[in-house]
């Protein structure tokens, strides 16, 4: 009997969790998106190198809560219509101290960041949080297995050897949206 024909490439699936330390209105590139999936540093205090080439976002979660009695927390994801698919937008808003404003989405379909994507700078999608807002990232990934350059990323601290995972808007700039329970850098 001959071996079995399988799929060779090394997939996951995973929950990445980012906390907003400040309200913000973001929008997330493919290459944001594959910085914070997990990285290597390669040159110290200088670089990190991503291990994966390919993803596929499958939801997105996002909680907020005012920041007072009286105030009120809205929070939206807003997903890039692909050809002559229109963007399309999910919302909530809560007054109450006691429940928190709560979107969970999965992306629409003809959405740009439906299909897998790779580090090339296209815009996927935007998130408008409120400062402390908690957002999930559910996301299918393929390492790299050679199938063309991974995305270095500059960095001002890292350990050569060491694995980083980014804040989701490190590669915009910025570093609101930072990984909880993961060892990160800037």
């Amino acid at each position: 009997m001959a071996p079995v024909q399988f799929e060779s490439n090394v997939r996951s699936h995973h929950r990445y969790r980012f906390t907003a330390t400040a309200a913000a209105t973001t929008t997330f590139t493919d290459s944001s998106v594959v910085a914070c999936l997990g990285s290597v540093c390669t040159a110290t205090n200088s670089t990190v190198v991503s291990v994966f080439r390919s993803f596929r976002i499958k939801r997105i979660e996002v909680w907020s809560a005012p920041a007072s009695q009286g105030a009120n927390s809205t929070c939206s994801v807003e997903w890039f219509g692909f050809g002559n698919s229109p963007n399309i937008e999910f919302s909530d808003t809560t007054l109450s101290v006691s429940k928190n404003a709560h979107i969970s989405c999965t992306l629409p379909a003809n959405s740009l960041a439906a299909f897998w994507q790779k580090a090339t700078g296209v815009g996927l999608f935007i998130l408008t949080v409120p400062a402390g807002s908690i957002v999930d990232m559910i996301v299918d990934t393929i390492l790299n297995d050679e199938d063309g350059a991974n995305q270095v990323v500059a960095v001002a601290t890292g350990t050569l050897g060491n694995s980083y995972y980014l804040a989701l808007d490190q590669q915009l700039g910025t570093h609101n949206f930072v990984p909880i329970s993961l060892n990160t850098t800037f």
